[in-house]
C-alpha cells in the first residue's frame, strides 16, 4: 500500500513539474540563454536610465541622452516571448546601443498572458486583457500617449523607429505602422494566416478563443506591412523556429514607392539567442543592424 502511495506522489510531482515547465517554457528558455550568453550592459550611467514608466497599460523603460542635446528620434523595442514572457531588462543593451547611434529608446513591457498551468487563476476577463488583440490595443495607445515624455527624455515624438522580436510583430499591426520611420523585425512571425498550423500549442495559448480571422490579418506583419513605405529591416538566424525561418527567407511585400525589404539571414545562433546579442557577438547580424539605425536617425 505504501509503494502505491509513493508512487501516485511521484507521479503527481513529475506531472506537476511537466506542468510548469510547459507553462512557462518561454521564460525558462529565455532566462536560460540569457545566464548562458549575458549580453553587453548599456553603457549608460543611472542617470540616463529610466525604469517601469507608466503610459496607459504599458510599462516601459527609457534609456536617454544627458540633458541639452538636441531632440532625437525615438527607438521603441517589442520583445516577444509569446506573447510578453521574459523580462524587458534582458535587452536594456540595445537601450545603450540606440543612445550611441543617435537615439532615445523606450524598451516595452506588456503584461504576460498566463500559461496553461496558471490560467486558472485568471478571469475570463483578465485573460482576454491580455489576449494577442487587446495588447496591439495598448500597443497602439502607447505608441499615440508616449509623445507626453518627449520634453522629459529628449526625444521628437513625430520620428518614431521601432526594434520588433518574435511575437513583438504581431503586437504593432494595430498602431498607425505607416508613421514608423523605420521598422526592424527579429525573427518575427510573420503570418498567422499562412504559419498558424506550424505554430506550437504552447504558443497558440495566448490566441485561442479571442482572436478572430480579421485580427489575424490586420496584426500579421505580412499584411501590415503593406501599408508602410519606410525602411524595413528583417533579421533572422537559420537556427530559427521553422515557420519562422523559412517565412523570413521568403517573405516578399509589394510596397508602393517603397524601399527594398532589407534582410539578414545568418548561420547561428537559435531564436531568443539572436535577440541577446544583437549589439555584441553577432558581428553579421550587429554590422547591418548599427548601420540601418544609424543611417536611419537622420530620418
Amino acid at each position: 500500500m505504501k509503494s502505491r502511495y509513493i508512487v501516485l506522489t511521484l507521479t503527481f510531482l513529475t506531472l506537476l513539474t511537466f506542468a510548469f515547465i510547459f507553462d512557462n517554457v518561454f521564460s525558462i528558455w529565455e532566462q536560460a540563454s540569457y545566464a548562458r550568453f549575458k549580453p553587453v550592459t548599456t553603457g549608460l550611467p543611472s542617470a540616463q536610465i529610466a525604469r517601469d514608466v507608466q503610459v496607459g497599460e504599458v510599462t516601459a523603460d527609457f534609456f536617454f541622452a544627458p540633458p541639452g542635446q538636441a531632440k532625437r528620434p525615438l527607438l521603441i523595442v517589442m520583445h516577444g516571448g509569446f506573447l510578453q514572457g521574459g523580462n524587458k531588462k534582458n535587452y536594456a543593451y540595445i537601450g545603450g546601443l540606440g543612445v550611441r547611434l543617435g537615439y532615445s529608446v523606450a524598451i516595452v513591457q506588456l503584461k504576460h498572458y498566463p500559461g496553461i498551468f496558471t490560467r486558472p487563476f485568471f478571469s475570463n476577463e483578465t485573460r482576454r486583457s491580455r489576449s494577442l488583440p487587446e495588447q496591439a490595443k495598448n500597443f497602439a495607445v502607447f505608441v499615440r500617449g508616449v509623445g507626453a515624455l518627449g520634453e522629459r527624455f529628449g526625444f521628437d515624438s513625430a520620428k518614431i523607429h521601432v526594434l520588433a522580436h518574435g511575437s513583438g510583430a504581431l503586437l504593432l499591426g494595430d498602431a498607425n505602422v505607416e508613421s514608423f520611420k523605420s521598422i526592424v523585425l527579429v525573427s518575427p512571425i510573420w503570418s498567422l494566416k499562412e504559419n498558424v498550423a506550424s505554430i506550437a500549442p504552447m504558443q497558440l495559448r495566448a490566441l485561442e478563443g479571442y482572436i478572430t480571422d480579421a485580427d489575424a490579418l490586420r496584426l500579421s506583419p505580412s499584411e501590415w506591412v503593406k501599408t508602410t513605405k519606410n525602411p524595413l529591416l528583417l533579421i533572422c538566424s537559420e537556427r530559427d523556429l521553422p515557420y519562422i525561418k523559412d517565412a523570413c527567407a521568403k517573405a516578399t511585400v509589394a510596397r508602393a514607392n517603397a524601399k527594398p525589404i532589407e534582410r539578414v539571414i545568418v548561420q547561428r545562433p537559435s531564436h531568443f539567442e539572436l535577440m541577446f546579442h544583437l549589439g555584441s557577438k553577432i558581428e553579421e547580424a550587429t554590422e547591418p543592424l548599427k548601420k540601418f539605425l544609424f543611417d536611419n536617425a537622420r530620418s
